[in-house]
Protein backbone atom coordinates (compact mmCIF):
# COMPACT_ATOMS: atom_id res chain seq x y z
CA UNK A 1 0.00 0.00 0.00
CA UNK A 2 1.23 3.11 -0.87
CA UNK A 3 2.72 5.50 1.94
CA UNK A 4 -0.10 8.48 1.04
CA UNK A 5 -2.85 6.07 1.42
CA UNK A 6 -1.33 4.64 5.02
CA UNK A 7 -0.94 8.36 6.61
CA UNK A 8 -4.58 9.14 5.45
CA UNK A 9 -5.99 5.91 6.69
CA UNK A 10 -4.40 6.62 10.04
CA UNK A 11 -5.01 10.35 9.45
CA UNK A 12 -8.90 9.05 9.23
CA UNK A 13 -9.11 6.64 11.51
CA UNK A 14 -7.27 8.81 14.56
CA UNK A 15 -10.74 11.17 13.99
CA UNK A 16 -12.88 8.31 14.56
CA UNK A 17 -11.88 7.82 18.18
CA UNK A 18 -13.69 10.12 19.40
CA UNK A 19 -17.05 8.13 18.54
CA UNK A 20 -18.60 10.45 16.38
CA UNK A 21 -20.19 8.94 14.10
CA UNK A 22 -19.70 11.33 10.89
CA UNK A 23 -15.99 10.85 11.05
CA UNK A 24 -16.57 6.91 11.17
CA UNK A 25 -18.93 7.25 7.99
CA UNK A 26 -16.00 9.54 6.32
CA UNK A 27 -13.90 6.72 6.50
CA UNK A 28 -16.20 3.92 5.25
CA UNK A 29 -16.36 6.25 2.09
CA UNK A 30 -12.72 6.38 1.92
CA UNK A 31 -12.30 2.96 2.04
CA UNK A 32 -14.76 2.60 -0.30
CA UNK A 33 -13.82 4.48 -2.40
CA UNK A 34 -10.59 3.13 -2.75
CA UNK A 35 -12.06 -0.25 -3.75
CA UNK A 36 -14.04 1.65 -6.63
CA UNK A 37 -11.17 3.48 -8.24
CA UNK A 38 -8.76 0.88 -8.46
CA UNK A 39 -6.34 2.72 -5.93
CA UNK A 40 -5.79 -0.45 -3.93
CA UNK A 41 -4.97 -3.34 -6.15
CA UNK A 42 -3.28 -6.19 -4.12
CA UNK A 43 -4.85 -9.19 -2.68
CA UNK A 44 -4.49 -7.80 0.94
CA UNK A 45 -4.66 -4.65 0.43
CA UNK A 46 -7.94 -4.83 -0.95
CA UNK A 47 -8.96 -7.11 1.90
CA UNK A 48 -7.41 -4.34 4.62
CA UNK A 49 -10.29 -2.06 3.16
CA UNK A 50 -12.99 -4.53 3.73
CA UNK A 51 -12.08 -5.44 6.88
CA UNK A 52 -12.49 -1.91 8.17
CA UNK A 53 -15.20 -0.81 6.68
CA UNK A 54 -16.91 -3.95 8.79
CA UNK A 55 -15.15 -2.65 11.34
CA UNK A 56 -16.69 0.84 11.55
CA UNK A 57 -20.01 -1.02 10.80
CA UNK A 58 -19.60 -2.72 13.59
CA UNK A 59 -18.82 0.37 16.18
CA UNK A 60 -22.11 1.78 14.77
CA UNK A 61 -23.76 -1.08 15.73
CA UNK A 62 -24.97 -1.28 12.06
CA UNK A 63 -25.40 -4.74 11.29
CA UNK A 64 -27.05 -4.80 8.26
CA UNK A 65 -24.70 -2.64 6.55
CA UNK A 66 -21.78 -4.58 7.96
CA UNK A 67 -23.19 -7.71 6.70
CA UNK A 68 -23.60 -6.34 3.04
CA UNK A 69 -19.85 -5.69 3.19
CA UNK A 70 -18.74 -8.81 5.11
CA UNK A 71 -20.41 -10.49 2.04
CA UNK A 72 -18.46 -8.51 -0.22
CA UNK A 73 -15.10 -9.38 2.00
CA UNK A 74 -16.19 -13.06 1.77
CA UNK A 75 -15.90 -12.95 -1.87
CA UNK A 76 -12.84 -11.54 -2.23
CA UNK A 77 -11.06 -13.98 0.82
CA UNK A 78 -12.42 -16.65 -1.22
CA UNK A 79 -10.18 -15.93 -3.99
CA UNK A 80 -7.41 -16.26 -2.06
CA UNK A 81 -5.68 -19.11 -0.45
CA UNK A 82 -7.40 -21.19 2.64
CA UNK A 83 -6.31 -19.00 5.50
CA UNK A 84 -7.43 -15.58 4.89
CA UNK A 85 -11.18 -16.51 5.50
CA UNK A 86 -9.69 -16.53 9.16
CA UNK A 87 -9.88 -12.60 8.55
CA UNK A 88 -13.84 -12.28 8.32
CA UNK A 89 -14.12 -13.84 11.74
CA UNK A 90 -11.07 -12.74 14.27
CA UNK A 91 -13.15 -10.03 15.54
CA UNK A 92 -15.58 -10.42 18.74
CA UNK A 93 -16.79 -6.36 18.49
CA UNK A 94 -18.26 -7.43 14.53
CA UNK A 95 -19.61 -11.25 15.64
CA UNK A 96 -21.30 -9.30 18.09
CA UNK A 97 -23.04 -6.67 15.92
CA UNK A 98 -23.98 -8.89 13.54
CA UNK A 99 -25.67 -11.49 15.85
CA UNK A 100 -27.40 -8.23 17.52
CA UNK A 101 -28.82 -7.73 13.98
CA UNK A 102 -29.78 -11.14 13.18
CA UNK A 103 -27.05 -11.80 10.95
CA UNK A 104 -25.06 -14.67 13.52
CA UNK A 105 -25.88 -17.33 10.71
CA UNK A 106 -23.73 -15.01 8.78
CA UNK A 107 -20.86 -14.68 10.87
CA UNK A 108 -20.85 -18.94 12.54
CA UNK A 109 -21.02 -20.45 8.62
CA UNK A 110 -17.30 -17.95 7.74
CA UNK A 111 -16.54 -19.30 11.46
CA UNK A 112 -16.97 -22.78 10.86
CA UNK A 113 -15.77 -23.27 6.42
CA UNK A 114 -12.50 -20.98 8.28
CA UNK A 115 -12.05 -23.69 10.52
CA UNK A 116 -12.52 -26.89 8.55
CA UNK A 117 -10.81 -25.48 5.08
CA UNK A 118 -7.47 -24.90 7.42
CA UNK A 119 -7.84 -27.89 9.73
CA UNK A 120 -4.59 -28.98 10.04
CA UNK A 121 -2.87 -25.23 10.33
CA UNK A 122 -1.78 -23.51 13.08
CA UNK A 123 -1.53 -20.17 12.84
CA UNK A 124 -1.86 -17.15 15.37
CA UNK A 125 -4.90 -15.68 14.00
CA UNK A 126 -6.39 -18.44 14.76
CA UNK A 127 -6.22 -17.73 18.75
CA UNK A 128 -8.12 -14.73 18.04
CA UNK A 129 -10.82 -16.19 16.14
CA UNK A 130 -11.60 -18.77 18.53
CA UNK A 131 -11.63 -16.67 20.94
CA UNK A 132 -14.21 -14.20 19.04
CA UNK A 133 -16.52 -17.25 18.34
CA UNK A 134 -16.57 -17.45 22.42
CA UNK A 135 -17.27 -14.12 22.98
CA UNK A 136 -20.83 -13.55 24.09
CA UNK A 137 -22.93 -10.23 25.08
CA UNK A 138 -24.99 -11.13 28.34
CA UNK A 139 -27.63 -9.18 26.71
CA UNK A 140 -28.22 -11.97 23.90
CA UNK A 141 -29.50 -15.35 23.57
CA UNK A 142 -26.34 -17.91 23.49
CA UNK A 143 -26.49 -21.11 20.72
CA UNK A 144 -24.95 -23.67 22.80
CA UNK A 145 -24.35 -25.97 19.54
CA UNK A 146 -21.94 -23.07 18.39
CA UNK A 147 -20.44 -22.73 21.65
CA UNK A 148 -19.71 -26.49 21.68
CA UNK A 149 -18.13 -26.59 18.28
CA UNK A 150 -16.05 -23.30 18.83
CA UNK A 151 -15.06 -24.61 22.21
CA UNK A 152 -14.22 -27.57 20.62
CA UNK A 153 -11.92 -25.72 17.69
CA UNK A 154 -10.22 -24.21 20.37
CA UNK A 155 -9.01 -27.04 21.82
CA UNK A 156 -7.73 -28.88 18.66
CA UNK A 157 -5.79 -25.73 18.19
CA UNK A 158 -4.19 -25.56 21.59
CA UNK A 159 -3.62 -29.58 21.02
CA UNK A 160 -1.57 -28.63 17.92
CA UNK A 161 -0.03 -25.71 19.57
CA UNK A 162 1.38 -27.42 22.53
CA UNK A 163 5.10 -26.53 21.04
CA UNK A 164 4.86 -23.24 20.97
CA UNK A 165 6.56 -20.68 22.73
CA UNK A 166 2.97 -18.55 22.55
CA UNK A 167 1.23 -21.86 24.46
CA UNK A 168 0.81 -20.11 27.88
CA UNK A 169 -0.91 -17.41 26.07
CA UNK A 170 -3.14 -19.41 24.22
CA UNK A 171 -4.29 -21.59 26.92
CA UNK A 172 -4.56 -17.53 29.13
CA UNK A 173 -7.06 -16.71 26.40
CA UNK A 174 -8.78 -20.30 26.00
CA UNK A 175 -9.41 -20.68 29.90
CA UNK A 176 -10.90 -16.26 30.23
CA UNK A 177 -13.19 -17.34 27.16
CA UNK A 178 -14.94 -20.84 28.37
CA UNK A 179 -14.82 -18.92 31.84
CA UNK A 180 -17.67 -17.18 30.56
CA UNK A 181 -19.77 -20.61 29.96
CA UNK A 182 -18.34 -23.24 32.38
CA UNK A 183 -16.31 -23.15 35.68
CA UNK A 184 -12.86 -22.36 35.82
CA UNK A 185 -10.63 -23.41 39.30
CA UNK A 186 -9.12 -19.90 40.17
CA UNK A 187 -5.98 -21.78 40.97
CA UNK A 188 -5.81 -22.92 37.03
CA UNK A 189 -6.61 -19.39 36.13
CA UNK A 190 -3.39 -18.20 38.20
CA UNK A 191 -1.66 -20.61 37.53
CA UNK A 192 -1.83 -19.27 33.57
CA UNK A 193 -1.59 -15.99 34.49
CA UNK A 194 1.23 -16.26 36.82
CA UNK A 195 3.06 -18.10 33.69
CA UNK A 196 3.36 -14.95 31.98
CA UNK A 197 4.60 -12.77 34.76
CA UNK A 198 8.46 -13.33 33.33
CA UNK A 199 7.75 -11.67 29.69
CA UNK A 200 6.71 -8.18 31.30
CA UNK A 201 10.43 -7.23 31.91
CA UNK A 202 10.78 -8.32 28.10
CA UNK A 203 11.39 -4.88 25.72
CA UNK A 204 8.41 -4.47 23.37
CA UNK A 205 9.10 -5.18 19.65
CA UNK A 206 7.70 -2.39 17.43
CA UNK A 207 5.85 -2.77 14.25
CA UNK A 208 4.09 -0.50 11.97
CA UNK A 209 1.27 -2.86 11.02
CA UNK A 210 -2.19 -0.84 10.42
CA UNK A 211 -5.52 -2.37 12.22
CA UNK A 212 -6.99 -4.56 10.00
CA UNK A 213 -4.20 -5.41 7.65
CA UNK A 214 -3.75 -9.37 7.62
CA UNK A 215 -0.12 -9.22 8.90
CA UNK A 216 -0.77 -7.92 12.36
CA UNK A 217 -3.66 -10.79 12.93
CA UNK A 218 -1.42 -13.27 11.12
CA UNK A 219 2.38 -12.12 13.05
CA UNK A 220 2.47 -13.84 16.24
CA UNK A 221 2.92 -11.10 19.58
CA UNK A 222 5.84 -10.24 21.10
CA UNK A 223 6.62 -11.49 24.61
CA UNK A 224 5.74 -8.64 26.52
CA UNK A 225 2.68 -8.15 24.59
CA UNK A 226 1.09 -11.54 25.24
CA UNK A 227 2.24 -10.89 28.73
CA UNK A 228 0.12 -8.23 28.58
CA UNK A 229 -3.02 -9.27 26.78
CA UNK A 230 -2.95 -12.49 28.65
CA UNK A 231 -2.68 -11.38 31.93
CA UNK A 232 -5.61 -8.83 31.68
CA UNK A 233 -8.03 -11.38 30.17
CA UNK A 234 -7.19 -13.63 33.00
CA UNK A 235 -7.47 -10.99 36.00
CA UNK A 236 -11.10 -9.82 34.32
CA UNK A 237 -11.87 -13.63 34.12
CA UNK A 238 -10.88 -14.22 37.87
CA UNK A 239 -13.50 -10.98 38.41
CA UNK A 240 -16.26 -12.87 36.04
CA UNK A 241 -15.92 -16.06 37.87
CA UNK A 242 -16.30 -13.79 41.50
CA UNK A 243 -12.48 -14.76 42.33
CA UNK A 244 -11.65 -11.15 43.36
CA UNK A 245 -9.43 -11.00 46.09
CA UNK A 246 -7.28 -13.75 43.48
CA UNK A 247 -7.85 -11.11 40.67
CA UNK A 248 -6.40 -8.58 42.99
CA UNK A 249 -3.31 -10.60 43.48
CA UNK A 250 -2.30 -11.48 40.44
CA UNK A 251 -3.21 -7.48 39.04
CA UNK A 252 -1.08 -6.52 41.93
CA UNK A 253 1.84 -8.57 41.37
CA UNK A 254 1.89 -7.56 37.66
CA UNK A 255 1.80 -3.81 38.26
CA UNK A 256 4.83 -4.04 40.16
CA UNK A 257 6.49 -6.04 37.32
CA UNK A 258 5.82 -3.86 34.69
CA UNK A 259 2.17 -4.32 33.40
CA UNK A 260 0.57 -1.37 32.76
CA UNK A 261 -2.52 0.00 35.15
CA UNK A 262 -6.13 -0.69 33.43
CA UNK A 263 -8.72 1.49 34.33
CA UNK A 264 -11.49 -0.85 33.28
CA UNK A 265 -10.00 -3.56 36.02
CA UNK A 266 -9.15 -1.51 38.85
CA UNK A 267 -13.09 -0.29 38.53
CA UNK A 268 -13.64 -3.63 38.68
CA UNK A 269 -11.74 -4.92 41.74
Amino acid sequence: MEQRTREEFTRLYQQCRSGNADDRHVLIAYLRSLVAKGEVSAFEDIGFCYWNISDQYALLRDGHSQAENHRRFYEHVSQGDDRYLYWLTNDATQKLTLEKDGYGDLWWGYYREAVERNATKDLPIECGVHRAALYKNPLLPVDDRCVLFAKQQFEDFLSRAQETEEYAFYCAMYLSSVAQYEAVEETILMDVGQSLLGDLSAERIPNDFLIGEWSKFATSYDHRRRAEVGIYAVVNALIDTKHTECAKVLYTESVSLGLPKNLYIERRL
